[in-house]
């Protein structure tokens, strides 16, 4: 639990990492500045080059959690929130080891201004550090108990009241990080549910309650942009209007749930054989109508031909009954007479009649 965040939880945490840096930075100098006139220049040295380290790695680490978050990959966001962990620890030691340096060379009460800049530290580290609340309480503790307890062993009077007055700032920081957590994923989770709320109607909007397959306005809709972008780039698109036979029939002899069956079964078959880039649509009762892209006008009669065959072939199951049907097809093709859509579906309409008037169960 302590490593497994929400990706926007962590993304919160990479977004505000450039400003934790700069405030990591000033902080440091500022306790560069104080204590340089007592701390050895070489002590001071071995602290500066251990925070530089962490500076720089938290900047690398917060690089590759943003590529991680964009690759959408949860087992490298978490190894990578470890090594994240790991570095907060360090910081913490090393800003312990500040206080320690402090109190043994400088003269008192310098280690309450190391307790004071560590207050400052956790303060600012809200923001940044709470979207992964767990491992900044972690951190808050690692920080603040060595403090209070050098404050307390090696404190006089003044040191003492300073360490009960911190003691009230620890539960109102703790309470003030969990509101913030909690606000913070509360948030995501209403943007989260939302989003998939807009999905789903976008997704309701453009599918056939019925056969879950487009529906009439979204695929005339799309097959307009489609059409439009083939002939700017002189690609060739074929249209193919499918009608099942004697439909009425099958409705008035088995019921019109068995109908209902019958066109989520056919709108199926029909899936399993177009490409994900043509368009596939129920477009009236028992009308569907199919726009394939980057085929010629022989081409699309070959697939139309499959399709019939294969619904020709099949036996459609309903209440242990075995139902036979066909379809007709009509096939039209962009051509120098057929440009627009309204063509394509015209003509392909007058040869799906034609079909009809020869016989059904063919395709002209």
């Amino acid at each position: 639990m302590i490593f497994n965040y929400h990706p926007k939880l962590v993304e919160h945490m990479i977004d505000q990492t450039p400003k934790a840096i700069l405030g990591l930075i000033v902080v440091s100098s500022i306790y560069i500045w104080i204590y340089s006139g007592y701390i050895p220049l070489s002590y001071l040295l071995i602290w500066i080059f251990l925070q530089i380290l962490f500076i720089v790695f938290r900047f690398v680490n917060a690089k590759v959690l943003a590529e991680c978050v964009r690759d959408g990959s949860r087992e490298k966001i978490r190894r990578h929130v470890v090594y994240f962990f790991i570095s907060i620890v360090c910081s913490a030691f090393i800003w312990t080891g500040a206080t320690i340096l402090g109190l043994n060379f400088a003269p008192s009460p310098y280690e309450l201004v190391s307790l004071i800049m560590i207050i400052g530290l956790l303060t600012g580290s809200v923001l940044s550090l709470v979207p992964i609340f767990y491992i900044y309480i972690i951190y808050f503790f690692l920080m603040i108990t060595p403090q209070l307890a050098i404050m307390i062993l090696c404190g006089e009077h003044i040191h003492i009241s300073v360490v009960f007055l911190t003691i009230f700032y620890i539960p109102l920081i703790v309470l003030l990080s969990k509101t913030i957590y909690k606000n913070y994923l509360n948030t995501i989770e209403s943007n989260d549910s939302l989003e998939n709320n807009v999905c789903k109607l976008h997704q309701l909007s453009i599918t056939d309650s019925l056969t879950k397959v487009y529906n009439r306005r979204h695929f005339f809709e799309v097959s307009q942009d489609l059409i439009v972008i083939s002939q700017r780039e002189d690609k060739i698109v074929s249209f193919l209007m499918i009608d099942i036979d004697y439909f009425k029939n099958i409705n008035d002899t088995y019921g019109h749930q068995a109908g209902d069956e019958i066109l989520i079964s056919l709108s199926q078959e029909i899936k399993n054989i177009v490409r994900e880039s043509d368009v596939f649509a129920r477009i009236g009762g028992e009308e569907f109508a199919l726009l394939l892209l980057n085929t010629s006008l022989e081409g699309a009669k070959t697939i139309a031909g499959k399709i019939r065959t294969i619904i020709e072939k099949k036996h459609f199951l309903y209440e242990k009954k075995h139902i036979k049907m066909t379809v007709s097809i009509g096939v039209s093709a962009l051509s120098e007479s057929i440009t627009t859509l309204e063509n394509l579906y015209q003509k392909a309409d007058t040869q799906l009649y034609s079909a009809k008037k020869y016989g059904r169960n063919r395709v002209c």
